[in-house]
């Protein structure tokens, strides 16, 4: 029986390590894979340094975004593909849909937003997704929740307010194009916003 692929997204600060956290707590065992884009495998890993570190230095946003196709392409056939064929729960956090929101509308390269989608659709052919978690916060708190924790901004949570609000914008318009997407409104306590999440999860789990 074919496993579930699902995502969890949303803007820096939404508290997305958080969530997965405790799915893994709720959700364990072999039968349940957790992973993460970029970095998801070795590879993928080496690819996060280069990219959201700057390990060789500033890239083009070219450079950048076949970077980012490569670990996705990777990560599908490596890890999300083998373990769906397998009867598996993949639970991810980020996607090719943060691509789009990051790198097409946050960096205002929507000449490669055909580009990127039609990319997705080879990566992702063999294992489509299943549930697509959007946890929506205003760009605002999100940067404030991480200067409260004296976090070192990578190159994406170091964008301008204006990129996060493009980003916020672009997440909630994908998830209206997809059948498969929940919103959840990420700016209350976490165990709220876990009570979502969880019954997302849930009800996914009980489809066929």
């Amino acid at each position: 029986m074919r496993g579930k692929f699902i995502i969890i997204e949303g803007g820096d600060g939404a508290g997305k390590d958080t969530q997965i956290a405790m799915l893994k707590r709720d959700f364990l065992g072999p039968a349940f894979v957790y992973t993460r884009e970029p970095g998801g495998t070795p590879l993928g890993q080496e690819m996060r340094e280069i990219v959201l570190h700057e390990k060789y230095g500033s890239l083009p946003l070219l450079t950048e975004a076949f970077l980012f196709l490569a670990d996705r392409a990777q990560h599908a056939s490596e890890v999300i593909v083998p373990a769906v064929e397998e009867g598996k729960v993949v639970v991810s956090n980020r996607s090719h849909i943060s691509m789009l929101a990051y790198q097409i509308y946050g960096r205002g390269q929507l000449e490669l937003k055909p580009l990127v989608e039609s990319a997705a659709q080879m990566i992702y052919h063999e294992a489509p997704i299943d549930l697509a978690i959007i946890l929506d916060i205003p760009p605002e708190v999100g940067a404030a929740r991480h200067r409260a924790a004296s976090k070192t901004f990578d190159v994406m949570e170091g964008m301008s307010l204006e990129a996060r609000t493009k980003i916020r914008e672009a997440f909630l318009t994908i998830a209206k194009t997809m059948p498969q997407a929940k919103v959840i409104d990420a700016n209350r306590p976490v165990d709220e916003v876990y009570k979502d999440v969880r019954v997302a999860v849930e009800e996914c789990l009980k489809k066929a």
